[in-house]
């Protein structure tokens, strides 16, 4: 079966981590027209990248019993999917260029997240720390 490293894991913490810094970073860099679309990629962006930070600081900390690795996984599976759908309920889907990083950066964080909670949910009981 599956089973992910720490060295994977942090891999995996590094690429949600570069993703959040491009997010932030996307209406300087495609010239967003929305407002919110600016103000979501902000917010979104810093938390992908806080959480991610933790995640990685926790990785390289090694505490005995740390659960953070989980709830850094739903924590950012929910950032994702929002990211994901935000341009609908917020209005800025009229900003094509927003409405799609919004959408591309939401699936891919989301989709990490899962696939990394799917493989954790899925290891024998002896391999869960």
């Amino acid at each position: 079966m599956f089973n992910l490293s720490r060295k994977t894991e942090a891999f995996v913490d590094f690429i949600n981590l570069a993703l959040g810094v491009f997010l932030f970073l996307s209406p300087w860099i495609f010239g967003f027209t929305s407002d919110l679309g600016w103000h979501t990629s902000w917010i979104a962006g810093t938390a992908i990248s806080i959480v991610a930070i933790g995640s990685i600081g926790d990785l390289f900390a090694s505490l005995p019993g740390s659960d953070f690795f989980e709830t850094e996984e739903w924590l950012t599976l929910a950032i994702g999917l929002w990211l994901a759908l935000c341009p609908w309920p917020l209005g800025f889907y009229g900003d094509t260029m927003a409405m799609e990083v919004h959408l591309v950066v939401g699936l891919s964080v989301s989709t990490i997240a899962a696939v990394e909670l799917w493989v954790v949910r899925h290891r024998p009981p002896h391999e869960r720390a």
